[in-house]
């Protein structure tokens, strides 16, 4: 048994028996109180104990205190109860270092870093301060012989004001952890909205790209002594070039390429609303209505008051043309299509036919200009979007043209296999490019 404080038993009253402090204890606790547990082997430190403490308070809080005779018993408590501020522990119990022990298991094992742990010891040579201290995760070490009611007051003081800082600051993490749950709650949920509506807007573009390249003439096609072939591919699901080419009457075969501004969904609108317009100016011809579709000049001049009109916020670059069979003449307007066209007689060098215009639907005053070429045995043309001048070597653009022009007019395949254009990587810009051809021996065909 160890030898009690002095100090504190000397001139201290006869009290109630600890059974009545039990019964009081509920009472304490309702109130809001600091709970404390003594472990303690000799019952006379709990009656001491709290006969000192009895009128004590902290932060207009009392104490409540648990009692626990051995280590073992305090173990059964701590499992129990998660809100004891304080522990007042014997280090000679059950063992001579049932205490320390203890100290251990409640940091090691219960992991309860947030408790107080004061040691107290009536043998100070069992348990060397130093010793203890530097292996042992306490937060005071006390004789019992020292520890006088003003001591044991300070002590506590210090040991519950530690704590409730701890506990301030655990409660802050606490709180700050659930925010940051909260947040990544929203933020997962907001991700999950955010994948499902790419994967709807990416549904919708593979639709609208089915629906747009259906509007796209066959990419090979033969009108009478014409051949018409075409490439066509986008930086994105849909395209903001578009291509086309279609009878106009026994004598007449019309076509356009067309590059509208920014590439995408909205630029891919409006070459929705380009063939839309042509094929209602091939309708009205076929009905005898109008003429424009025979006239690129006029028709480019129409288009460009049609965009003006409805406010659509797109221009079009765009080359139209009108092949004449009978006369193997073809008729042309261009509206600010660049690279321009490049044309190439059978025999002779590609040469450029340098146009230059302004596209549709930028200003109401422009002034398109008919222009035309013979078209006959052995020509060919080659028209593309500027998006075939980002894939070729070259620092400039005279340069690129100028490479173009020396490789002259071949099939598209050959083409792109003689600048090594690779369709399969992500584009910069759209790329589309179309050939006209009219064979040499025109009686073969």
């Amino acid at each position: 048994m160890e030898q009690l404080p002095q100090a504190m038993t000397a001139s201290e009253p006869e009290e109630a028996p600890m059974d009545f402090l039990a019964d009081n204890e509920v009472e304490t606790e309702q109130q809001g109180s600091w709970s404390i547990l003594i472990v303690d082997d000799e019952p006379e430190m709990h009656h001491v104990t709290t006969m000192a403490l009895r009128d004590y308070s902290f932060q207009q809080r009392k104490l409540s205190f648990i009692s626990a005779h051995s280590a073992a018993e305090a173990r059964s408590i701590l499992q129990q109860h998660n809100d004891i501020a304080l522990i007042l522990l014997d280090v000679v119990m059950e063992t001579d270092d049932a205490g320390l022990k203890l100290a251990r298991y409640i940091r090691d094992e219960l992991r309860n870093q947030l408790v107080r742990i004061i040691l107290r010891t009536g043998q100070p040579g069992q348990a060397p301060e130093q010793k203890v201290v530097q292996e042992y995760d306490i937060n005071d070490y006390r004789s019992k012989t020292e520890l006088t009611m003003q001591r044991l007051t300070t002590t506590i003081t210090s040991a519950l004001r530690s704590y409730l800082a701890i506990s301030q600051l655990e409660q802050l993490n606490q709180t700050l952890e659930a925010k940051v749950a909260a947040r990544t709650q929203q933020l997962e949920a907001a991700n999950a909205r955010l994948k499902q509506s790419l994967a709807e807007l990416q549904a919708g573009e593979k639709a609208g790209k089915q629906v747009q390249f259906k509007l796209l003439p066959p990419r090979q096609w033969g009108w009478q002594s014409f051949q018409f072939e075409h490439l066509l591919y986008p930086s994105e699901y849909m395209s903001g070039d578009f291509v086309d080419y279609f009878v106009i009457d026994d004598d007449h075969c019309g076509f356009y390429i067309a590059d509208v501004s920014g590439h995408g969904v909205a630029s891919a609108f409006v070459t929705v609303y380009l063939k839309r317009f042509v094929s209602s100016q091939l309708e009205r011809f076929k009905q005898q209505q109008s003429r424009l579709i025979l006239e690129p000049a006029a028709l480019l001049t129409e288009l460009n008051n049609e965009l003006l009109k409805e406010g659509i916020g797109k221009y079009i670059a765009l080359f139209y043309g009108v092949l004449d069979r009978r006369n193997h003449q073809l008729a042309f307007a261009n509206a600010g299509a660049f690279p321009w066209p490049l044309l190439q007689p059978e025999g002779q060098a590609a040469q450029w036919l340098e146009l230059k215009s302004t596209p549709a639907g930028m200003f109401e005053a422009v002034n398109y200009q008919d222009n035309h070429i013979d078209f006959t045995p052995g020509t060919a043309m080659q028209l593309c979007s500027d998006g075939l001048l980002d894939l070729l070597p070259g620092e400039t653009t005279e340069q690129k043209l100028a490479l173009l022009q020396q490789h002259g007019v071949t099939e598209l395949a050959q083409l792109f296999t003689d600048f090594k254009v690779d369709v399969s990587q992500s584009l910069p810009d759209d790329l589309t490019v179309l050939r006209i051809h009219c064979p040499g021996d025109v009686n073969e065909r």
